[in-house]
């Protein structure tokens, strides 16, 4: 059964382009393939061709892939390739996840990862003006196969591409009635899971159509409910604990001389020692629901015009949960009700008396395409297609427990409070001394509201240009206009500065580009004494923007088909990244930054040194001892940013031994350099910079201080072209199928090494952290699936290779998970699957620069051993 399941235009398309799969058998070069396998379209060329030896690496994830694991979505999927980087935000982002989905291949930023579906742009989607896709706006019931390129094509797609791309193939040929469902959850008992899909087709001699509906419910788990993300619960002293945040309940107050905190016993306001866990309040695994309907169609009007449509519509509604508010940047003066210091004071306190932060985000996510294809019997025959992609992202989001600072203030002060209904409160009172009139009065729901909107027309024409005498150059070209919308309205509190949360303005923009492409593949030689087949690919594609202006990218690939075995292939391109709505129109937001201020203990150093100086003229001759802390930094956009640009280069080779029928071989190096990348300056970098003498760094980062405490209290953050990326390293896969005992045997090693990686001046190779995310060494996946027409089981690994802690000297330990699902062919109609993720319950490393939980969530397992069994019935 399993050999059967791959068609034959996957057989020869894994084989001659050598594509990886996870855990699909490669069966040997069928003689008869050129006549079975029709004229189809792959992932890096627009191109349709019978022979897809192509010069690009792409990775294929098949429907039965997904089908045999616990996925629920596309983003557990592709977070497990070996692709994959960086710190892409999904399920285990509690904080500042917004119940989004995203990917991040070379870890080089979801912005500069691009996401179609069927080869044409899905929509951005997020809580509004997004610059990349939500990958749990695409259902996995819908998924006939994941194709991954790995190197950029812009030339060929346009903006985004950078990375790579991501192309979603849709099911369009399934006839009868699937119904199919999952359940699982963690061995500890919470996380539990379930998604139920129905699945419908049916055909005509004149046309087909496909309609779908799934259902997900995600369970959550808490962080104090895992001994490694709780053990400051414990009163441990494991330096791996979380330490807590110095903004306490019942408050601290800084009267000039250090932060104090009240003393019941002695009732008096002493040095602070205390500390606040937040862990017993924040999610694990945040929970969420998703309903998708999608569906696609086409019908026949006369035998060379076909009209054809998509529909995909996606509601999600997720939450997210932090502890109780923080008030921090606030001051009372020596007259405020209850201030026992007779001066002023900077006071901060956390609000356990309003209860936790609670997020919520119910997003709306729209996408349909009409249009028109054909072929045009003219010179060698041309098929051509015409299409309007039309695609809105609606969201609503509600944070509940937040706290006004005005009406606070107000509180707090004899000549307003008692008036118009203001409570009057004493704010110098321990944990639970809060009025619940105050609390009515001083607590608000945040509520805000964004969205995103696509429009695309799409002209595209493809076929046999004219033959050369080694061959027939292929050929595709097309014309493409699209226009990006996005907005984002924050709750008139916010808008305002008046909330404990960071102040934040309102987005809205647009643009529009008009854009138009030509490719070509060229038989360079043919049935040559050293060469089967050599093959030129070039691409062109030239774009203009509202917002910048005009340029132009382009491709140049080339495969060698040396003999019946060996394959070389290369690709040398350049790609670009138009700036997103956010990043032009953005309005100012806050946001913290961990930082180490150069100041702390400036009176030891040179007074006649900069360092000195600088701090001297900005707090005076107080020697403040400051550890690392947690400054509100405001992100500033810009209208003038340019595009990113990029070169790629990868080169590999393919080897198909005929000595060992169903063994392939891949090997392909890449390396992507990005020049004027749009970056957020790095406080830490621009602090150390302004400190150190260099004014221009101190004008950018316009730098407030509190004026009692001494403290960094503000910094901006502006968007800048000032940056750089560049990565390399070689992805290799080994497969290899076979039958032994009577059994269905197929094996996939797919293993990606780093050899660098560098942004702006800093090395993150093989590092980790909170604030940047994993960029290990060694990424591998092992699968061994067996199996015969009744069953089949399959085996996975999948490694992590150590790091280094990017601020702390740490070595991160490198990490195994083990794998195992099986499937029961009851009958022709149904089938049953059991398995288990995470079999030895691995926990995740601690990670000294954790983002949150003592290590990084986005880079690693953290639910531990998880159960999982489904159905699949079909009619």
């Amino acid at each position: 059964m399993l050999t059967t399941k791959l068609n034959t235009i996957t057989r020869s398309i894994c084989l001659l382009a050598g594509i990886p799969l996870l855990a699909q058998p490669v069966l040997a070069n069928d003689a008869d393939s050129e006549e079975q396998v029709e004229r189809i379209e792959i992932t890096g060329s627009r191109i349709k061709r019978a022979d897809m030896e192509s010069a690009s690496p792409v990775q294929l994830i098949s429907a039965e892939d997904i089908a045999a694991g616990s996925y629920t979505s596309v983003e557990q999927v592709l977070q497990q390739s070996t692709a994959s980087a960086g710190m892409a935000t999904g399920a285990s982002s509690n904080n500042g996840g917004v119940g989004a989905a995203r990917v991040d291949l070379r870890g080089m930023g979801t912005q500069r990862t691009l996401v179609l579906v069927n080869g044409r742009r899905m929509v951005n989607s997020g809580t509004g003006a997004d610059a990349s896709v939500d990958l749990n706006t695409i259902p996995l019931a819908m998924i006939e196969r994941i194709e991954v390129l790995k190197d950029g094509a812009s030339a060929v797609y346009g903006s985004d591409a950078i990375a790579g791309v991501v192309n979603i193939i849709t099911k369009k040929s399934f006839e009868g009635l699937e119904l199919s469902g999952t359940y699982g959850g963690s061995g500890e008992g919470d996380a539990n899971t379930g998604d139920i899909s129905l699945l419908m087709g049916g055909s005509s001699d004149r046309g087909n159509f496909v309609l779908g509906a799934t259902y997900v419910d995600r369970g959550s788990a808490k962080q104090s409910d895992r001994g490694w993300s709780s053990c400051a619960l414990d009163g441990s002293t494991d330096p791996s604990c979380v330490p807590g945040s110095s903004t306490i309940p019942g408050g601290a107050v800084n009267p000039g001389d250090g932060w104090k905190q009240y003393d019941p016993n002695s009732g008096q306001w002493v040095n602070q020692t205390d500390a606040f866990n937040y862990v017993p309040y924040s999610y694990l695994y945040t929970p969420q629901e998703r309903v998708s309907i999608f569906g696609n169609g086409n019908f026949e009007l006369n035998d060379d015009l076909t009209a054809f449509t998509e529909f995909l519509y996606t509601k999600r509604t997720s939450d997210q949960q932090l502890a109780p508010s923080p008030v921090t940047g606030v001051q009372f003066g020596d007259d405020a009700i209850g201030n026992p210091f007779g001066s002023d004071v900077s006071y901060k306190r956390r609000m356990t008396e309003a209860g936790p932060r609670q997020y919520e985000q119910v997003t709306d996510t729209t996408r349909v395409v009409v249009g028109v294809e054909g072929y045009w019997d003219i010179g060698n025959g041309y098929d051509w297609d015409l299409s309007y992609t039309w695609g809105r992202n609606d969201a609503n989001s509600k944070v509940h427990n937040l706290i006004n600072n005005k009406k606070m203030m107000e509180t707090a002060y004899s000549d307003s409070c008692g008036q118009n209904g203001v409570p009057c409160q004493d704010w110098f009172v321990p944990e639970g001394q809060i009025s619940q009139e105050t609390l009515d009065y001083v607590t608000y729901t945040d509520q805000s509201s964004g969205g995103n909107e696509m429009n695309v027309v799409n002209f595209n024409i493809s076929g046999d240009a004219f033959e050369i005498p080694t061959g027939t150059v292929g050929f595709a070209a097309g014309l493409e206009y699209r226009e990006e919308k996005g907005w984002f309205q924050p709750d008139s509190v916010t808008v305002a500065g008046e909330s404990s949360q960071s102040q934040q303005d309102a987005t809205d923009g647009s643009y529009d580009t008009t854009s138009a492409y030509a490719e070509f593949a060229i038989p360079l030689l043919s049935d040559m004494r050293f060469a089967d087949d050599v093959t030129l690919e070039a691409a062109v594609r030239w774009f203009d923007y509202s917002t910048f202006g005009s340029d132009d990218t382009w491709k140049l690939g080339l495969s060698w088909k040396v003999d019946d075995e060996w394959m070389v292939r290369a690709v040398r391109s350049t790609a670009f990244r138009a700036p997103s709505v956010d990043e032009l129109y953005g309005g100012n937001v806050g946001s913290f930054d961990y930082v180490t201020d150069p100041c702390s203990g400036y009176g030891d150093s040179d007074p006649t040194g900069a360092l000195y100086q600088q701090c001297h003229s900005e707090i005076g001759n107080t020697d403040y001892q400051f550890n690392d802390f947690q400054i509100e930094s405001t992100w500033v956009s810009d209208e003038d940013l340019q595009p990113e640009t990029a070169d790629t280069w990868t080169f590999g080779v393919v080897y198909s031994p005929e000595y060992v029928d169903g063994l392939s071989l891949t090997m392909d190096y890449y390396k992507i350099e990005i020049e004027n990348a749009i970056v957020r300056i790095d406080t830490q970098q621009y602090l150390d910079a302004c400190y150190g003498g260099i004014s221009e760094a101190c004008d950018t980062l316009n730098i407030s201080r509190d004026s009692l405490t001494g403290e960094i209290s503000n910094v901006d953050r502006p968007l800048t072209n000032v940056g750089y990326q560049q990565t390399s390293g070689i992805d290799t896969n080994v497969q290899y199928s076979f039958i032994a005992f009577d059994l269905d045997w197929s094996t996939n090693l797919d293993s990606s090494y780093l050899i660098e990686f560098e942004e702006d001046g800093n090395d993150y190779t093989g590092t980790i952290s909170g604030m940047t995310g994993a960029y290990a060494r060694w990424r591998s996946n092992a699968n061994i699936r067996v199996g015969s027409d009744d069953w089949d089981f399959t085996y996975k690994m999948r490694y992590i290779h150590s790091m280094d802690d990017l601020y702390e000297d740490y070595e991160v330990s490198s990490v195994t998970y083990h794998d195992v699902s099986g499937q029961y062919y009851v009958n022709d109609s149904l089938s049953l699957k059991v398995g288990i993720d995470n079999l030895f319950d691995k926990e995740p490393p601690y990670v000294p620069s954790y983002s949150d939980m003592n290590t990084v969530p986005e880079a690693y397992d953290v639910l531990g051993r998880y159960f999982f069994a489904g159905f699949t019935y079909r009619m």
